[in-house]
């Protein structure tokens, strides 16, 4: 293992770092809250999380060689882990600082929360908290949903030479994402060209719905990326705003599409896109999952409003399976068949190579399609059957990754809802907590939900729900090698 490589990338990552509390302190400085009794003032918590930052991330670039061009896989997966979790410490430092969350485990959980684009948060009174402080929470969504790495290798040329390590260890969806240029540099600044152009666009579009500059911000950071962190305590269902809620539709849909696919959109490949067999099942999945849960709110008594149940079922369900998170109503309330819904497309998640978390779309299409074929051989035990998604042939060690992935997830998700449910925490709420922070979602059901908070989970709790949302960014197999022997061996 290259140790001195993964401290030098976490040096460059932790400048860059620096570089982006710049704009929450502009934000501090323009609305000029007064700091909270006993802590300093958000500005001064963001200037020291700058020097902190700077000044840790030139040293370790400086004094460690990168020794790039002669990376390994294990190397891209150890830099990956170690940087989403040295930018999530360093992260936690404005919150922390300026006493919006006093004790530094809900500081790094609600850093760690926003870098995964979870959307999970500790915060009980979001509208009390200080205008920058609100800023810092959506701008890291904004940053984690296309990448930490990956921005670094759209602006720092340096990190071309044996890159694709990193690339290939960060974006979601693993061997499903495939570069759309030949240089990785390219490929990088193409995907963050497109994420530049839906955030500009939705912000626009939100402004002329009627939201202020502020608010058309802080909700484009999260939509496009898919993470759900909003500036007021009851999310979306505070605007009360049809036209913003369609808009924040739109972008959670957009968010949730494979960004290869926005690439052939701009050259015009609408047969690539409408051939795309994730793309179909994705929208399929959305289409009967309003029309479902537009069906079972109707059938609610005192409930006969069709309209409003539409609306309602619309946004939750874009909002939810994409893994974006935000809320318009509070679906604790809703039947129980309903809630169960949602758990099962939360954890389908959209597609491979976008924004969103969870286990994919297409992970999804090749399980289905390694069931059918075991059921073909048992009616056919002679025959072979190979796996195919539209024209291309999955071969046998992606199928493994497939399954293996599965049953990490779902042992997983056991695992957390023991550890939680032995610390006191009801099964409900353990349960969903687990599954929402591992696939990245946000809120749950019981006390995590749609309108509630993870202040209440212990400190313990708090510290798996973290590893858990490192896991899920990561796609699991990244943070596990780092605790295999054989990871470290030369």
């Amino acid at each position: 293992m290259n140790i001195q490589a993964i401290f030098n990338v976490v040096g460059v990552l932790l400048v860059l770092l620096s570089g982006l509390t710049l704009a929450p302190i502009g934000v501090s400085l323009y609305y000029g809250h007064a700091p909270i009794e006993g802590f300093m003032s958000e500005t001064l918590a963001f200037g020291w999380t700058f020097g902190l930052s700077l000044t840790s991330g030139l040293l370790l670039w400086k004094l460690f060689p990168s020794g790039l061009a002669k990376l390994r896989d294990r190397e891209g997966f150890a830099i990956v882990t170690v940087s989403w979790l040295s930018m999530s410490a360093f992260g936690a430092l404005p919150f922390y600082l300026s006493g919006a969350c006093p004790e530094f485990i809900d500081a790094f959980f609600e850093s760690t929360s926003g870098f995964t684009t979870t959307g999970a948060s500790i915060l009980q009174d979001i509208d009390a908290m200080p205008h920058g402080i609100l800023f810092w929470r959506n701008l890291m969504q904004w940053i984690g949903g296309m990448g930490i790495i990956l921005l670094s290798l759209a602006i720092f040329p340096m990190l071309g030479i044996g890159s694709f390590h990193l690339f290939k260890a960060e974006i979601p969806g693993g061997s499903t994402v495939e570069q759309t240029q030949p240089r990785l540099a390219e490929t990088a600044k193409i995907l963050w060209k497109t994420y530049l152009t839906l955030t500009l666009l939705e912000i626009f579009a939100l402004r002329f719905a009627g939201l202020d500059w502020f608010d058309s911000v802080c909700h484009t950071f999260s939509t496009v990326a898919t993470g759900g962190f909003s500036p007021h305590n009851d999310s979306i269902s505070a605007l009360n705003n049809v036209y913003i809620e369609s808009i924040i539709i739109l972008f959670m849909f957009l968010g949730g599409i494979n960004f290869a696919l926005h690439f052939q959109l701009v050259r015009r490949n609408f047969s690539v896109i409408f051939k795309n067999p994730e793309f179909q099942a994705y929208c399929a999945i959305l289409l009967v999952g309003i029309l479902f849960a537009t069906w079972g709110l109707i059938q609610v008594p005192g409930n006969g409003d069709a309209g409003h149940a539409f609306r309602s079922a619309a946004f939750t369900v874009v909002s939810i399976n994409t893994t974006t998170g935000f809320v318009t109503d509070d679906f604790n309330v809703w039947p129980e068949y309903l809630k169960l819904f949602l758990v099962i497309i939360m954890m389908v998640g959209g597609c491979s190579g976008s924004t969103s978390g969870s286990f994919k779309v297409i992970r999804f299409i090749i399980l289905l399609k390694i069931i059918m074929r075991e059921l073909k051989n048992l009616v056919h035990p002679r025959a072979i059957f190979h796996v195919k998604v539209g024209d291309k042939t999955i071969d046998a060690d992606d199928l493994s990754n497939v399954a293996a992935l599965t049953f990490l997830f779902m042992g997983l998700t056991a695992l957390g809802g023991v550890f939680l449910s032995a610390m006191g925490v009801d099964l409900t709420t353990a349960l969903s907590a687990t599954v929402a922070s591992l696939f990245n979602i946000g809120p749950g059901l019981g006390d995590v939900g749609a309108m509630g908070s993870y202040a209440g989970i212990p400190a313990m709790g708090k510290g798996i729900l973290i590893l858990f949302m490192l896991l899920g960014r990561l796609e699991i197999y990244g943070v596990i090698l780092l605790f295999l022997p054989m990871t470290w061996r030369k």
